[in-house]
C-alpha cells in the first residue's frame, strides 16, 4: 500500500497513475491529521510527499514520517510534474527499497549462518571429545553420538550441502567402457 499526502487539485488522478504502474493500492491524505491516521491503521511501502504540502503544513514532513514505520519516504511535486512522472518515480523507489531490503535480508542470514556455523563446529568438537572418554557409560556415549549426528546434519544445511542419506542415494553414473564388459 502506498500512502499519497497532498492537498493539490490531481492529487485523484496521481493515485490513479500510481495504482496502475505499482498494481498497489493508493491511499490519499489531503491532511497531515488523515496521514497520520492511515499510517496507524495500514502498513505502507512508502509515504509519497507533495513538496507543495509541505511548505503549506510546516513539520508535516517529520511529523507524518515519525508514523509511518518502515515506509519509504518519497517526495514528489504535484505542482510541477504530470501524473506519470510522479508514478515512475514511485516505481523507481520501490525497486530500490526491494534491493535494499533483499541486500538487508542475505547480511543477516550470512552472519547468522556465520555464527550458526561456530556454534555447530563448537559442539562437534565436544561431542567428539567426550565420546573418547574411556569412562563414558555407553548410554551416554550413544546420546552424545546422536547429538553429534544432529550437529552434522545442521552443518551439511548450513553449507548448503544435501542430507547424507541423499547423497548416499545418487545412483551412479557407469562409464560406457564400465557398461561394455
Amino acid at each position: 500500500m502506498i500512502l499519497l499526502v497532498t492537498g493539490s487539485s490531481r492529487a485523484q488522478e496521481c493515485a490513479a497513475a500510481i495504482e496502475k504502474k505499482t498494481h498497489q493500492k493508493t491511499l490519499i491524505a489531503h491532511s497531515q491529521a488523515k496521514a497520520i491516521e492511515c499510517l496507524q491503521l495500514h502498513d505502507c511501502d512508502a509515504v509519497v510527499m507533495d513538496e507543495s504540502f509541505q511548505q503549506v503544513i510546516g513539520g508535516a514532513n517529520n511529523l507524518v514520517l515519525a508514523h509511518g514505520g518502515s515506509a519509504l519516504p518519497m517526495y514528489v511535486n504535484l505542482a510541477l510534474h504530470g501524473a506519470e512522472r510522479v508514478a515512475t518515480e514511485v516505481v523507481c523507489g520501490l525497486q530500490r527499497l526491494v534491493r535494499e531490503r533483499t541486500a538487508a535480508m542475505r547480511a543477516v542470514v550470512n552472519e547468522l549462518r556465520s555464527e550458526l556455523r561456530g556454534e555447530v563446529t563448537a559442539i562437534l568438537l565436544n561431542t567428539e571429545l567426550a565420546m573418547r572418554e574411556k569412562s563414558l557409560a555407553q548410554g551416554t556415549a550413544e546420546k552424545l553420538g546422536v547429538v553429534h549426528e544432529i550437529a552434522e546434519k545442521m552443518r551439511r544445511k548450513l553449507d548448503g550441502q544435501p542430507p547424507a542419506a541423499a547423497v548416499a542415494m545418487k545412483p551412479r553414473l557407469v562409464s560406457k567402457q564400465a557398461a561394455i564388459r
